[in-house]
């Protein structure tokens, strides 16, 4: 019997929820066997907390806590996972996202540990979205999911794999159900937490469509960028840099305005025209040591 060009993409589609099913209860289940934080994000977990989705992803979406994140990384590659490159895109900074591929699966799995413009300390920053996480039912099975929330953050975040996007698309598509699905209390509560995870640059959109208060330009916090660039050393120099390579041009803006990291001396002017090779050295290495970190 043959299918109809209708019914080809409905069945590849089925194919492709019920390989993201299995890989979302299979990867949380070992997490929870290695002890690992972790939450399950996307479709089914908007789903949930009654949002939609513009479309049927080919990805499971997880954040882990950025201290476990390499040793799920090696537990995954040792069953069979292997990596996948960033689509090619003309960028300075490394993904911020592990992207990985099964053989048996017809999805793929995508690990966040640190979201590109949330600037306060990356383990904070998860701390604060895991006291907010809840349980989903997921054919029959328990998974650890983003809370209602930070879904709404994550899902309107146009740059997470740390590339700027010019579409905003999903932003709009998922702005107009927040306005209808968000009460005054759970909007209090999404600006009081973009505030404390240092996103104020980021989401200064998603706050303008919210009606909520915009809150001022913080620099990315020493152990964020520690994390996003794989150093030790970090100057205000350096956070600055990272800053203007992650941000949006509104973001952007929020940082000129703010005039952080900016000299304000003789002195500092000697001191950012001396350290502009260490912060070169950085920036452009970023990408090297983090393949290496993930590559170990």
């Amino acid at each position: 019997m043959e299918t109809t060009e209708d019914e080809e993409p409905r069945s590849r589609d089925l194919l492709i929820r019920e390989s993201k099913d299995h890989i979302a209860i299979d990867v949380i289940e070992l997490c929870r066997q290695l002890s690992i934080r972790a939450m399950l994000g996307g479709g089914p977990v908007l789903i949930s907390h009654g949002l939609m989705s513009p479309a049927v992803g080919r990805f499971v979406s997880i954040l882990v806590d950025p201290a476990s994140i390499r040793h799920l990384h090696r537990t995954l590659v040792e069953r069979g996972w292997t990596d996948v490159a960033p689509a090619r895109r003309l960028r300075v900074l490394p993904s911020a996202r592990l992207i990985l591929r099964h053989d048996d699966e017809a999805a793929g799995l995508i690990l966040y540990s640190v979201i590109p413009g949330f600037y306060a300390d990356p383990e904070e920053t998860f701390d604060l979205i895991w006291e907010r996480h809840k349980e989903i039912r997921l054919r029959g099975q328990t998974i650890r999911a983003l809370g209602r929330i930070s879904s709404a953050i994550l899902a309107s975040h146009d740059g997470l794999d740390g590339h700027v996007s010019h579409q905003r698309s999903n932003f709009d598509y998922f702005v107009q159900q927040f306005r209808v699905l968000l009460d005054e209390r759970e909007r209090a509560v999404l600006g009081d937490f973009i505030r404390q995870i240092g996103a104020c640059a980021e989401m200064a959109h998603l706050l303008s469509a919210l009606d909520l208060k915009p809150c001022g330009f913080v620099l990315p916090s020493v152990p964020y960028v520690q994390w996003r660039l794989q150093v030790t050393d970090v100057s205000e120099q350096l956070q600055r840099a990272v800053a203007l390579l992650e941000l949006a041009p509104h973001g952007r803006q929020s940082l000129y305005d703010s005039k952080s990291g900016r000299p304000r001396s003789a002195h500092d002017y000697r001191v950012i025209v001396t350290s502009l090779p260490r912060t070169f050295a950085a920036v452009f290495g970023s990408r090297r040591r983090w393949r290496r970190t993930f590559s170990a």
